[in-house]
């Protein structure tokens, strides 16, 4: 059965760009491991420059399996290194599905 990561990134406004080209790198490393980026969303209420991504993920230790490889990953330290510069925070919380999702 499934489990989902919804991942909150406050992101600088100075740095949003950037930020959404380092994501554009992370997440095509991070599906070849395996996650599947159910949906990935920009706030246009409440807090701006935040962004919202849901994860698709085998189950719960798969988030470990794949952020491990992902590290381990050649490209990894020039997307961290964007990601440090431009994200102020980020909460992620574990869900599963609910019953009425289809």
């Amino acid at each position: 059965m499934s489990t989902f990561a919804h991942v909150t990134l406050e992101v600088r406004a100075a740095g949003m760009a950037k930020f959404m080209a380092a994501m554009g790198e992370a997440t095509p490393i991070l599906e070849g491991h395996g996650w599947r980026l159910a949906g990935a969303f920009v706030q246009r209420t409440g807090r701006l420059n935040t962004v919202i991504d849901l994860w698709e993920l085998e189950d719960f230790g798969h988030f470990d399996r794949a952020l491990k490889a992902f590290i381990a990953d050649p490209r990894f330290p020039a997307i961290k290194a964007v990601l440090d510069e431009t994200v102020l925070s980020e909460t992620i919380v574990f869900a599963d599905r609910a019953p009425y999702m289809r």
